[in-house]
């Protein structure tokens, strides 16, 4: 029995030890990629894409596994046939699944559906013999590529998603691999006009809010187009008022969903608000919410709306403007030149206009005389008028003019029966009429003001001067010169544009530069002085630019305020054209007699007498077997 133990041992050891090197050799498994079927631009968005136009996508494929690889591909596409319209499918050359045209040339690629519909396009390819495209290295077909491009016209205003259905990657076997799939987006819809968004009333000021008084103001919307959602913080001074009460308004329906944050401490209040399907986004005016306030001490707060966001159905932000309001209940009075500015450069001598000396924010307001200094020079003051009180009862006074200093002096006292002024809002208290008799500018200063109440005490104000001006404000384009006017995609143009101010004062304004009606860039000038002009250079990429076309480049400045004369605002240069790249001479085909011109220049350099700059396609400075290359791929094409 002993001997018999070592054998059985040994073949015990050996089986343990063959197990455990079966079990170290098995394969790792690896976790494939999962291939992307996607639409390519994922977004096209902007007014420009209006009808009449057309759009390019592509459908293409990535992170196609390399096992088990693509033996056939299929698609549906789709869109919104009131906003775009189908044209044309095309399989382009070099596509995913014979990128080296092979199976083409043996007639081996079976291009089961290619179509295009209004609305929609189909499209499958697989081979007709797979063993034999294998056997020629072309199946099955890894990593990226293209399988389509797609022309669609564009035939209305509008959204819509560009997307994939139907999609199918297959192996050899049939067999559907594991795909995600990604469509596009088209949207020319115009920016909707921006909502207004303002504190209602915008100004309470109202010394008898005292202490322990409440007031309520809204958050009112004007101009709202497809709100969705709205969030807003409403910020205080949490020295001056109190929070008593915040809820949601009208504009929204009732079963709108919300959260009301409060901080009296820090002195807000925030208000996030949104609706849910099947509710329809909102449009028009309405009541955001309502604050009401409890008033804890003399002083004035301003009320003002900050995070404001306002977003569509899809999460879009929508513009706005936005308006604060402010609280006081400590009169500090107003006077003020109204309005505060005039410009205007149609107001040539000898025109005339007229300003108001107005008060706000006064009680018991019994007098007030002030100096208005201005430019003699390029004003006279002809003429006044002192303005009733506010039951229609002229106050007594004066009024005096010295034109040689560029000075006018008023002084009025509310006698009986006039009645002393009260108000919280604008009073207009004087009229002045100027004339022009320069072009210029002038401040109108207002000076040795002095308010005072019926007891003969001065009423604390502030005061506020005005500026009239009637310089010429004009800008124009006067010379635009291009150094090409033929030339292939990718090659630079340049452009020199010349500006000039033709106006009196300095001007910062924008250039744009266009071929046809598309822009090329925006160049901004800054402070150009009067009467002075600068050249602006560009260099003018055309590698995305339509061949075989003549397009005309332009210069355009967007009007000034105030500008009249906007009639050299633009200057057009002649035309440039993209030549088809192989076009050498020009007749916008690329066949034969461009091969013999480019063969009589094959090996010249630019100071050679044969040289063709446009045999040279690749632009190496020399015409060699590249550009012959680059014309063959080009031959025959129509353009």
């Amino acid at each position: 029995m002993g001997k018999k133990s070592c054998p059985t041992s040994l073949i015990v050891i050996i089986l343990v030890t063959t197990t455990a090197c079966i079990i170290n050799l098995q394969p790792t498994v690896v976790a494939s990629t999962t291939a992307r079927i996607y639409v390519d631009p994922s977004s096209i968005v902007g007014e420009e894409y209006v009808p009449g136009g057309n759009i390019t996508v592509y459908v293409r494929v990535e992170d196609v596994p390399e096992t088990p690889g693509v033996c056939g591909a299929q698609f549906r596409l789709e869109w919104d046939g009131t906003v775009l319209k189908g044209v044309k499918l095309e399989i382009p050359a070099g596509h995913f699944m014979d990128p080296g045209g092979v199976e083409a040339a043996e007639g081996n690629l079976w291009i089961i559906s290619k179509k295009v519909y209004d609305d929609h396009a189909e499209y499958a390819v697989t081979y007709y013999d797979i063993e034999a495209a294998k056997s020629r290295g072309t199946a099955p077909r890894h990593g990226n590529g293209t399988l389509a491009k797609i022309t669609l016209d564009i035939v209305g205003i509008g959204e819509t998603t560009i997307s994939l259905k139907e999609t199918i990657l297959a192996d050899e076997t049939a067999t559907p691999l594991e795909t995600i799939t990604n469509d596009g987006h088209f949207d020319n819809t115009p920016p909707p006009v921006p909502a207004h968004v303002y504190v209602d009333p915008p100004r309470i000021v109202d010394p008898a809010l005292t202490p322990c008084h409440n007031f309520t103001v809204n958050i009112t919307i004007e101009n709202a187009t497809t709100v969705y959602n709205y969030t807003f913080k409403l910020s205080y001074d949490a020295t001056i008022l109190n929070l008593v009460n915040a809820t949601v308004g009208n504009f929204f329906p009732f079963t709108a969903m919300f959260l009301i944050e409060t901080n009296d401490t820090l002195g807000y209040v925030k208000f996030t608000v949104w609706l849910t399907p099947p509710e329809l986004p909102v449009s028009g005016n309405g009541t955001l919410a309502s604050i009401t306030f409890h008033v804890k001490a003399l002083g004035s707060s301003v009320i003002h709306i900050t995070d404001l966001t306002l977003l569509d159905e899809k999460g879009n932000q929508l513009p706005y403007t936005k308006e604060d309001g402010i609280f006081n209940n400590v009169l500090i009075g107003k006077l003020y030149v109204d309005p505060p500015e005039i410009i205007d450069p149609t107001m040539l001598p000898p025109s005339w206009f007229t300003i108001n000396i107005t008060v706000d924010d006064v009680e018991d307001m019994y007098h007030y005389d002030f100096v208005l200094n201005y430019d003699t020079t390029i004003l006279t003051c002809y003429g006044a008028i002192i303005l009733p009180d506010l039951n229609g009862i002229r106050p007594s006074g004066f009024v005096t003019f010295n034109d040689t200093a560029g000075i006018v002096s008023a002084n009025v006292t509310f006698n009986p029966p006039a009645s002393p002024i009260t108000t919280y809002s604008p009073m207009p208290l004087l009229t002045l009429y100027f004339q022009v008799d320069s072009i210029g500018w002038t401040d109108l200063d207002l000076n040795n003001t002095h308010l005072t109440d019926s007891y003969w005490k001065s009423i604390p104000h502030e005061t506020t001067d005005g500026y009239f001006m009637t310089l010429i404000r004009d800008v124009a384009v006067i010379d635009l010169v291009a150094n090409e006017t033929e030339v292939y995609p990718g090659w630079f143009v340049s452009i020199n544009i010349t500006v000039e101010n033709q106006g009196d004062i300095l001007e910062t304004f924008n250039v744009e530069i266009y071929y046809d009606s598309n822009l090329i860039t925006t160049i901004t000038v800054v402070d150009l002085m009067p009467n002075a002009s600068i050249i602006l250079s560009i260099l003018w990429n055309t590698t995305k630019v339509q061949s075989c076309n003549n397009y005309t480049i332009s210069a355009h400045i967007p009007q000034v305020p105030f500008e009249l004369d906007t009639t050299d605002n633009v200057y057009i240069d002649g035309k440039v054209k993209i030549r088809i790249p192989g076009d050498i001479n020009g007749d916008d085909k690329v066949d034969i007699l461009d091969c013999i011109i480019a063969s009589n220049s094959f090996g010249s350099t630019p100071s050679d007498p044969e040289w063709n700059r446009y045999a040279d396609l690749n632009r190496d400075n020399r015409v060699n077997i590249l550009d012959m290359i680059k014309i063959a791929l080009n031959f025959g094409k129509p353009h």
